[in-house]
């Protein structure tokens, strides 16, 4: 039986090609959006055109709905209508208790005030404190379509949702932009990459999660890279009889580009040891 160290050794020794396997991948973007309208204007400005780097939040495309203007005028214009009718039911209910209140006070001395009057007031009084809760259901109701409206104007802006760089680019200044006319402009995280390989069945009963693994590009012959094991499928493709796993690639440097092919040194899984 060979001791443990001279096992290690021998390990140690082995070239590289011989405790890897050359497996193919592709870079591809942390995060990919396609960017479209969600209401219906006129392109005003487009503010980042391809190869662009963005912020998030950033405003990239900005539209313009002279319709959606008029909406919001006309429902704050019936918030103040509602307002006012409101007003005179308030001073209705207020005329309308202050009659009830005299017509209780006058009934305490007999026979100086109809029952049936007093009845009446107090209907009067009820009816007149029903119309103003319409009145406050009505208000509410308006002032919910003024806030809806201006969230709506707000789409007339688009932002960046994350920090990345414009790809495409396929709007201009006056075209009609809807949800309904596609994108406006692609975006791309990638100063972080993820590298997708399909890992051979044979090698994929041990995923070696957070382990450092190295692979090139032809764009930079001589050079390599370093990729972390982040993620699997946990399901192998029936066709091919591989795993799909993704690496997260630190691309900070911008060296490397998004559907790069890489050639990628997967760890080769430990022979089993021969019985004795």
């Amino acid at each position: 039986m060979k001791h443990p160290s001279l096992v290690l050794l021998a390990c140690l020794a082995m070239p590289l090609t011989a405790q890897t396997l050359t497996l193919p991948g592709e870079l591809k973007p942390l995060q990919r959006v396609s960017l479209t309208a969600r209401v219906t204007g006129i392109v005003d400005a487009v503010e980042a055109d391809r190869g662009s780097i963005v912020k998030q939040g950033q405003v990239l495309v900005r539209l313009s709905a002279p319709e959606m203007k008029a909406q919001i005028a006309e429902a704050e214009a019936r918030v103040l209508t509602i307002a006012a009718q409101k007003a005179e039911a308030e001073a209705r209910l207020s005329a309308d208790e202050s009659t009830l209140q005299r017509l209780t006070a006058a009934a305490r001395t007999q026979g100086a005030v109809a029952e049936n009057d007093l009845v009446q007031s107090g209907k009067a009084v009820a009816a007149a404190r029903a119309v103003v809760q319409s009145f406050d259901k009505s208000a509410a109701a308006a002032e919910a379509q003024v806030q809806a409206l201006k969230d709506l104007e707000t789409y007339l802006r688009i932002a960046a949702p994350f920090n990345g760089v414009v790809t495409e680019r396929k709007v201009h200044p006056g075209a009609l932009a809807s949800p309904q006319s596609g994108s406006l402009l692609e975006i791309e995280q990638v100063s972080k990459l993820r590298l997708e390989v399909a890992v051979p069945e044979a090698e994929s009963a041990r995923i070696p999660a957070g382990a450092r693994v190295q692979f090139t590009v032809p764009a930079h012959p001589g050079r390599t890279f370093t990729g972390v094991v982040a993620r699997h499928a946990r399901s192998l493709n029936a066709a091919t009889r591989t795993l799909p796993v993704e690496l997260d690639v630190d691309n900070s440097s911008g060296a490397l580009a998004p559907g790069t092919y890489a050639e990628i040194a997967w760890p080769k899984r430990p022979a089993p040891a021969a019985a004795k």
